[in-house]
């Protein structure tokens, strides 16, 4: 069933694209870009459900050896870098609270922050 309603959405997809291409004016051509993106993300997602069928739903697992030296120190999991500074991924929140600013960037000020630092 899978299959079917992916050749479907691509036979969908080609004919909103031919569409697309001969739209004649701005609500053809937005009608026919809207359908042809929702179409286009849809084709990835029924590829990763077949991908799931195919292999049972079982998760990969990757085996891999790690040497730590003395001193050394290790993590074990998922882990992404921000800028100078190196986060774990289970709490993202905090890694953009942590991450420094990048140059140029300044934050705006309202008339609660002035009259506070008026005060200060």
């Amino acid at each position: 069933m899978l299959v079917a309603q992916m050749v479907s959405v691509h036979v969908m997809a080609m004919r909103c694209a031919h569409h697309l291409a001969h739209a004649k004016d701005l609500a053809q051509h937005d009608s026919a870009a809207r359908a042809l993106g929702r179409l286009a993300r849809t084709f990835p997602a029924q590829i990763d459900a077949l991908n799931r069928h195919r292999s049972h739903g079982e998760p990969a697992i990757t085996v891999q050896n790690v040497k730590v030296e003395d001193g050394g120190n290790a993590i074990v999991g998922n882990v992404t870098q921000h800028a100078s500074v190196i986060v774990p991924d289970n709490n993202p929140a905090s890694a953009a609270r942590n991450a420094p600013k990048a140059v140029g960037s300044r934050r705006r000020r309202n008339s609660a922050d002035a009259r506070r630092d008026a005060q200060a």
